[in-house]
């Protein structure tokens, strides 16, 4: 017991010093595997071995790199002299040294290099020092020859193995004249390059019994080739290149029992060749040329035990009855793939223990009564593939004892008369004839027939009276015929049915044919014409069933049997089911084949209860949605493999329910779903995609699975009844609308609609927006206020002709953006600002003529800019410097100037920049006035100096006319700048308000009546609310001076009546401000008390009222107070540039004492909410840049200003 565990330590520490080592057999403790990279990693397992207490008897190396060689050194095996079995495998050897002496216990050794390219070189000792061994292999090594007389040093040898090398002589085993290997029983030179076998190259080897030379190139043998061994008794000859044999090769071998010449070339066979084998027992000559001339009476004559003899693929004619004469053991003889067209009556009558007869493949049209005549013992006969067409009614009265026979693929019209006499017959092939017909009395007598096969024929129907005499069949073969009808009861009388094929005919129904054979496991129906099918209309045994090829619709389960059936395999392939659900499969299923049908829809835990289940096949279907939990399982927890999935090749729709199927290899299965083996096969189609229709699955991004809407409110949002929600999704008329699963992507296309102006309900959570192809023409302020999430934008190809500043203003997520193909003319450097992370823009083919400088640098995240195709002279192009991540620009097809002030300093920008220019070598300019075009970059050609503009003075002036000039100018400038003050003197007045804070020709607003409440009172439409609270308020009550406001949606009391608090409010404030827009005229204007409430407070207090215009307001629109007020008081356009400073000069003043004193306390006293204060101080800071820029905008032409 101490030697045994002192054993297993050493060998684990051998294990552990040497990679991949271990003991392959624990019932032989000396046997150690080792796959190191090469032998170079052996010694540390030498080392170990040596101190084990007991020895390692038996050692595999198996290296597992192939392309670094090993080497054996005589440090690589020390220690391990106790081996007695020594096998190297796959080691890149190139050489086998003399390094094994110490291995003097070693019988058996075995070297497999299996390189492709390394031959192995055995040294001339490389074995001395082996008294022992009795087993040598070098096999697969590329072996061209053994050291001469190295095997002479092995006298125990008793097997040599050197087959698959490159050995071309006998020669080159290395074995001298005086050399011999007296116990050598067994030769292997099989696949070499053996050419010849001369005489005597064997006689060093006298005790040899086994000797093959198989598969080599062999043409020539020597007529002593095989001389010296008298012992000799299997030689295989076959797969050579033989062409003839001479006669007295095989006499000094008389105890030969195995004969294989098989796959020669040989056409002819001396007749004393076979002479004095008197123990032979198997004789191979198939796949060669022999033809009847050369196979006689002669041929096999004294040949009295042998068994087995193989004369297949000659060119045998026929078969004459001397042929076979005296082989009376013979038990097998093969005559298939010949030119055989006539059996000579008694031609096996000698043969009368032969039990296998195959004439398949051959010529015979007929079968005469004496054919067969004396094989009486025969069991298997093969007459299949010839063309026969008559077989005698007596013809098998002498092979009574026959249980196969095979008449296949001949040209019979009936069941042979013969067959009837056959009562042991077992199994019967008459498939591939032309029998119409099956009576009953031609199958009488058969009691023990077990199979039978009428594949291929032509019958019509099934009839009972075919089948009643076969009770005992089990495997009936009846596909590829013509059956459109089969009686009913017609199996009733063949109870013992077990197999059942009516594959490939034309039935139309089964109901009924098959309930009563309850031993029937392997049912196949498929392609007929089987338009309905219910699981009542099988036994509940069945195991197999196969509907695929049909018409079926459905799976019918009428009396819900289906979990009561065992069917484990299921085909109902190419058929036209359009739906699969659990109540339609039994729940035994392990295979399961619905591919290539109308399967729409797989309803959820279909396979839920299915625990055996191992495959699944619905591929090539029209499935577009699926639920996740269609694929749902409930495997056992032991389950190791999951069931496979195959679902490609349908019509998938990414859309948001299906974002699963993307991502689901992700998913954590845990023997909850299977594993679908063609994810990366399904192509899906893209609800919405403007590039392309259908994508991969593995490529499609999560963002594409997007689903249609028209409107959509969330669960938690409270705000879905108001205007300007950011919860709220309502897709604008005519327009199409599509959102991913967690409505992170939200796509508006309003594209090709030919609208006027942008939709007013665009979702406040649009991601991507695409309204190309319209009409729009301008693009006012404020368009897309609110949309801080869309991050993609399409206005190309809508004929806008103008750009307001502040169009994109909060498109703060804003990344790519699409302006090309327009009627752009010109920018004047703030249309872009607020876009921080623009990335594209794209402005080609617009018209523009000027750009100014600064327009692009806002947009430090720019990466595309596209102007190609405008009509650009002299924009700053090295300006784009400042946008440091620009990685491609368009400039090409624009009118640059050849000036040479421009033309260097772009020229240097080119020449730094010519890689992100991507049409750097297609930039020209031109000289003013001439129309030839000439290159930019690259080009040494002269550029042109701008002429300088110089005014000449006239000759022959007066003295005195300079000085009425001086007076005349004099008085033209008096004159204009009177007329410059007088147009813009509101101008000037707020100008200089803004500047001093002084109030020119003006009515202080310290006369005004005593202090009031609040500054100033505003009005406005709720659908204005963004605009109010986010924008004017802030701006008005934290800017200097700061004014106390009054909101009526925000400060005054809800259960208040609206008129009274409208009264109250106007008369508790200095100034009235009413936000003009098409919402406050088509909603609050338009309420009763509303308008009265304004129209009796104002009747006398005009003079303090401000209108705000916001938006395009048409004065069609406006009814005639409305127009009054707009005459008569204050009125500033929201796109005025100067929309502050006028707003602060028609407000009051603020003594200074009290500006400090301000603050929004207030508005408590009328019913407001400190909550309001605390909203809008978090939003001023994001929307006082808006409104600062809004300062820049044009004014409308709608409604003029007031201020003159």
């Amino acid at each position: 017991m101490t030697r045994l565990w002192a054993l297993l330590v050493a060998l684990a520490a051998a294990a552990a010093a040497v990679p991949d080592c271990e003991r392959t057999d624990r019932t032989r403790p000396g046997h150690v595997l080792c796959e190191p990279r090469t032998l170079g990693l052996m010694d540390r397992l030498s080392e170990e071995a040596a101190v084990a207490a007991a020895p390692v008897t038996s050692l595999t190396v198996r290296c597992s790199s192939s392309e670094e060689e090993s080497f054996i050194t005589n440090g690589t095996l020390s220690g391990l002299e106790t081996l007695t079995e020594l096998t190297l495998e796959r080691c890149r050897l190139a050489e086998l040294p003399a390094a094994l002496a110490e291995l003097t216990r070693l019988r058996s050794l075995t070297v497999r290099t299996f390189s492709d390219s390394v031959g192995l070189v055995v040294a001339d000792s490389a074995l001395h020092g082996l008294d022992a061994l009795q087993q040598l292999e070098l096999s697969h090594s590329r072996l061209t020859e053994l050291p001469i007389g190295l095997l002479c040093s092995l006298p125990g040898l008793q097997k040599l193995n050197v087959s698959h090398n490159r050995l071309q002589e006998v020669a080159e085993l290395g074995l001298t004249a005086g050399c011999q290997l007296p116990d050598l029983v067994s030769l292997d030179l099989s696949h070499n390059q053996v050419t010849a076998l001369p005489s005597g190259a064997l006689a060093a080897l006298p005790a040899l019994t086994e000797l093959s030379v198989s598969h080599n190139a062999l043409e020539l043998l020597g007529a002593g080739a095989l001389s010296g061994l008298p012992t000799l008794q299997k030689l295989d000859l076959s797969d050579n290149a033989l062409s003839t044999t001479p006669a007295e090769l095989l006499q000094p071998t008389p105890r030969l029992a195995e004969l294989r010449l098989a796959r020669n070339r040989l056409s002819q066979l001396p007749a004393a060749l076979l002479r004095g084998l008197q123990r032979l027992l198997v004789l191979e000559l198939a796949g060669n040329r022999f033809s009847a001339t050369w196979i006689n009476s002669e041929t096999f004559a004294g040949l009295k035990r042998l068994l087995v003899l193989d004369l297949a693929h000659n060119r045998l004619g026929q078969i004459d009855a001397s042929v076979f004469a005296g082989l009376y053991s013979l038990q097998s003889l093969q005559l298939h793939h010949n030119q055989i067209d006539d059996v000579a009556p008694n031609a096996f009558e000698a043969l009368s223990n032969l039990h296998t007869l195959g004439l398949s493949h051959n010529k015979l049209h007929r079968i005469g009564p004496l054919s067969l005549n004396g094989l009486f013992v025969l069991n298997t006969l093969s007459l299949d593939n010839n063309i026969i067409d008559y077989v005698h009614p007596s013809a098998f009265s002498n092979a009574s004892s026959l249980q196969e026979l095979s008449l296949s693929d001949n040209r019979l019209t009936q069941v042979p008369e013969a067959v009837s006499d056959l009562q042991l017959l077992k199994v019967l092939d008459l498939g591939n004839n032309y029998i119409s017909a099956v009576g009953g009395a031609q199958l009488a007598g058969m009691q023990q027939l077990f199979s039978l096969r009428l594949e291929g024929n032509v019958l019509t129907e099934v009839t009972h009276d075919m089948l009643r005499a076969l009770p005992h069949v089990r495997i009936l073969n009846l596909s590829g015929n013509r059956i459109q009808r089969v009686e009913p009861g017609a199996f009733e009388s063949s109870g013992a049915l077990e197999a059942v094929r009516l594959d490939a005919n034309q039935l139309t129904q089964i109901d009924g044919l098959f309930a009563g054979l309850s031993r029937l496991r392997w049912l196949n129906v498929s392609d007929n014409s089987i338009a309905r099918f219910d699981y009542a209309s099988v036994p509940r045994g069945l195991v197999w069933l196969d509907l695929h090829r049909n018409e079926i619709t459905e799976l019918s389960n009428r009396d819900d049997i289906a979990d009561q059936m065992s069917i484990r395999t299921l085909d109902v392939s190419f058929n036209r089911l359009t739906e699969l659900s659990g109540f339609h499969l039994p729940r035994s299923i392990e295979l399961l084949l619905a591919n290539d049908n109308l399967i729409q829809s797989v309803e959820q835990y279909t396979f839920f209860l299915m625990s055996n289940l191992s495959r699944v096949d619905l591929f090539a279907n029209q499935i577009t949605n699926m639920n996740l939990n269609a694929l749902r399982l409930n495997m056992p927890n032991e389950t190791v493999h999951m069931p496979q999935f195959y679902i490609g090749g349908n019509p998938f729709v990414c859309d948001c329910n299906m974002e699963w199927l993307q991502r689901y290899n992700k998913i954590n299965h845990y023997n909850h779903y299977p594993r679908i083996m063609d994810l990366e096969s399904i192509y899906c189609r893209l609800i919405y995609n403007r590039g392309r229709s259908y994508v991969p699955l593995v490529d499609a991004d999560a963002s594409m699975f997007l689903c249609p809407y028209q409107t959509h409110c969330f669960t938690t949002c409270h705000c879905c009844d108001f205007d300007a929600c950011d919860c709220e999704m309502t897709c604008p008329a005519g327009c199409r609308c599509y959102h991913d699963q967690s409505w992170s992507s939200n796509i508006i296309d309003c594209s090709n609609n030919n609208f006027e102006e942008i939709p007013g309900r665009l979702p406040m959570d649009a991601t991507e927006v695409y309204l190309d192809g319209n009409n729009f023409k301008n693009l006012s302020g404020l368009t897309f206020l609110g949309r801080k999430n869309m991050k993609v934008l399409y206005l190309n190809n809508s004929k806008i002709e103008f750009l307001h500043n502040q169009t994109f203003a909060g498109l703060t997520q804003l990344t790519t953006l699409h302006l090309e193909s327009n009627l752009v003319t010109e920018f004047n450097g703030q249309e872009f600002v607020g876009l921080d992370r623009l990335r594209e823009l794209y402005l080609q083919d617009n018209q523009l003529t000027r750009v100014q400088n600064k327009t692009f640098e806002p947009l430090r995240q720019l990466e595309v800019l596209r102007l190609d195709g405008n009509q650009l002279e002299d924009f700053s192009v090295w300006e784009l410097e400042k946008n440091p991540y620009l990685v491609e620009i368009g400039l090409t097809d624009n009118v640059w100037t050849c000036a040479c002030d421009y033309l260097r300093r772009f020229q240097g920008w080119l020449t730094a920049n010519a890689k992100k220019v991507v049409d750097f070598s297609s930039l020209v300019c031109r000289f003013e006035g001439d129309a030839e075009a000439r290159a930019i970059y690259g080009s040494n050609e002269t550029c042109y100096e701008r002429p300088s503009r110089r005014t000449v003075p006239g000759e022959g002036v007066a003295d005195y006319l300079p000085l009425l000039v001086s007076a005349a100018v004099v008085l033209l400038l008096l004159a204009a700048l009177t007329a410059v003050v007088f147009a813009y003197r509101a101008e000037l007045r707020v100008w200089i308000y803004s500047r001093c804070g002084v109030r020119v020709c003006y009515r202080s607003a310290l006369d005004e009546e005593q202090e009031r409440l609040f500054d100033a009172f505003v009005s406005y439409s709720e659908r204005d609310k963004a605009f109010v609270q986010h924008v004017l308020a802030p701006k008005l009550e934290h800017g200097e001076p700061p004014y106390r406001l009054a909101l009526h949606y925000r400060d005054f009391a809800h259960s208040a009546y609206l008129a009274d608090t409208i009264v109250e409010a106007v008369e508790s404030s200095r100034r009235t401000i009413m936000v003009l827009s098409r919402n406050f005229i088509e909603n609050e204007w338009c309420r009763f008390q509303f308008k009265s409430a304004h129209h009796e407070v104002l009747k006398d207090r005009q003079k303090r009222l401000i209108v705000i215009l916001l938006g395009d307001v048409p004065q069609r629109d406006l009814d005639p107070d409305l127009r009054l007020y707009l005459k008569t008081n204050t009125c500033i356009s929201w796109d005025d540039k100067l929309f502050w400073d006028k707003l602060r000069f028609s407000m009051p003043d603020i003594p200074n004492n009290l500006r400090c004193l301000r603050s929004v306390s207030h508005y408590s006293e009328v019913g407001g909410s400190s909550s309001h204060y605390s909203e809008m101080e978090t939003s001023v800071s994001h929307y006082s840049e808006i409104s600062e820029l809004k300062q820049h905008r044009p004014s409308p032409k709608t409604i003029p200003s007031l201020w003159e």
